[in-house]
């Protein structure tokens, strides 16, 4: 099925620079495109990027691009192929982050007694200038290891309010602390408590 009745010409004008086929083309397509993403993840923003990524390489590539089948076929392509590649770079960039915080951990496992204590106080120090509700919250999740359901239900708020709670408080953390004192708080938060 083709979303736009003459295709060719528009492809044509489009590799002459036409910005009203590229404005057809993503009018025709945007929507359809960002249901067919939204079927492979539930990550609204996270979709709209990705589509949104891929519209934008066909106007940069326009002169070079050659579509041997359909417009249609090539958007869907390159949509799928970009949701691939960021499943890809996501999952090396958690690997690396999580290499990097067990190399804290073992690094903080052969600290003397004394350094250990001064990164415990540093987040014992943080977790303390927390706003009372968000301290509460964090304290429940990363130090005792509740569940976000399970805190939710305890404090009576929804486990949206939990996920906010916890990322605020990460956002504070980290404007504590950086670099390998942020990862190391990280690593202790994950594998110490």
């Amino acid at each position: 099925m083709r979303l736009i009745e003459n295709e060719d010409e528009v492809l044509s004008a489009l590799k002459s620079g036409d910005q009203n086929a590229f404005k057809t083309i993503y009018l025709a397509y945007y929507d359809k495109l960002c249901r067919y993403a939204n079927s492979l993840s539930n990550n609204t923003t996270n979709v709209e990027d990705i589509v949104q990524e891929a519209l934008m390489y066909l106007w940069q590539k326009r002169e070079d691009i050659t579509i041997n089948s359909s417009l249609n076929a090539y958007l869907y392509r390159a949509v799928y192929n970009r949701f691939i590649g960021e499943i890809k770079k996501n999952k090396r960039e958690l690997t690396l982050m999580y290499e990097l915080q067990l190399s804290a951990i073992l690094e903080f496992e052969s600290f003397e007694d004394s350094k250990k204590e001064h990164y415990l106080q540093l987040l014992e120090d943080i977790i303390s200038k927390l706003p009372e509700k968000r301290k509460e919250v964090f304290v429940l999740s990363k130090i005792k290891n509740y569940k976000y359901k399970e805190i939710a239900s305890m404090l009576k708020i929804s486990e949206r309010t939990v996920e906010n709670q916890i990322r605020r408080a990460f956002i504070t953390i980290r404007k504590e602390v950086s670099g390998l004192k942020y990862i190391m708080i990280l690593a202790i938060l994950e594998f110490y408590f």
